[in-house]
């Protein structure tokens, strides 16, 4: 399966995938990618066009997570539904870093697609850069909040974004000093609910310095979070196991 078709209107999606002619990935505002046969992006450029800089880490993350899922193919529907098999080979992900600046402001890069493709599993896996260039601010200077990225049909943390995160950790470190306190590094995966017209119905979220995983949803415009799992690491500190939980979050607010 080849990404490189899935611009085109989706009535022509199904004669498009038994086509070889669209080799060249068609530009997608605010995405950027390395270019043919270059390795992958080492950093993302920050920050994104349009979207603007926010006051709390919440608005940012609502903000970019309805921007993240209205991008092309960002959502796949659900397992069972009319088209999902089309829909599930032309899906992407994309991903990016909520981020901190020197001014106090939550801030969000450009967004990537660059991919791991296993067909064999049926996994979407946006490599995410562990870095952002923000020409306005030492590179030192930014602090990584969130490592944002979308399910297209609305699966949970995966083991690979378990992975991703603890390395990004090992980076930048499990927390960050804010105006808002010491806010814990996390991956976040948007979903919607909506094959067509997609919404910000929720997003996954994986904790590593709580070691918990969280389920957001929205309901009638209210925010409910959910603990959905415990991550416990073997004493290798490479092997980890995932604990299935059912019990309400904490703290209450959004993240």
């Amino acid at each position: 399966m080849s990404y490189e078709c899935s611009w085109l209107p989706e009535v022509l999606l199904a004669s498009a995938l038994m086509l070889s002619g669209c080799s060249t990935p068609q530009p997608i505002e605010g995405v950027v990618r390395p270019n043919s046969g270059e390795p992958p992006l080492e950093f993302l450029p920050g920050p994104m066009p349009g979207f603007g800089s926010f006051d709390t880490y919440s608005d940012a993350l609502l903000a970019a997570c309805s921007l993240i899922l209205s991008k092309p193919n960002a959502n796949a529907g659900r397992v069972g539904e009319q088209d999902f098999p089309l829909r599930w080979r032309i899906s992407s992900e994309y991903c990016a870093w909520l981020y901190y600046t020197p001014e106090r402001k939550y801030e969000m890069s450009m967004l990537t697609d660059q991919h791991n493709l296993d067909d064999l599993e049926g996994k979407r896996s946006c490599l995410l850069p562990s870095y952002v260039k923000d020409p306005r601010y030492p590179p030192e200077s930014l602090k990584y909040i969130f490592a944002l990225h979308n399910h297209p049909h609305g699966s949970t943390i995966s083991r690979d974004d378990i992975r991703l995160i603890v390395a990004k950790g090992a980076k930048h470190g499990f927390g960050s000093s804010t105006k808002d306190g010491v806010l814990q590094l996390s991956i976040v995966a948007f979903f919607s609910n909506k094959a067509t017209e997609p919404s910000c119905d929720g997003f996954h979220q994986y904790i590593p310095a709580a070691h918990q995983i969280r389920k957001w949803s929205k309901t009638a415009g209210q925010w409910h979070c959910e603990q959905t799992g415990i991550v416990d690491w073997h004493t290798d500190g490479v092997g980890f196991s995932i604990k299935e939980t059912s019990a309400s979050c904490l703290d209450k607010d959004v993240p």
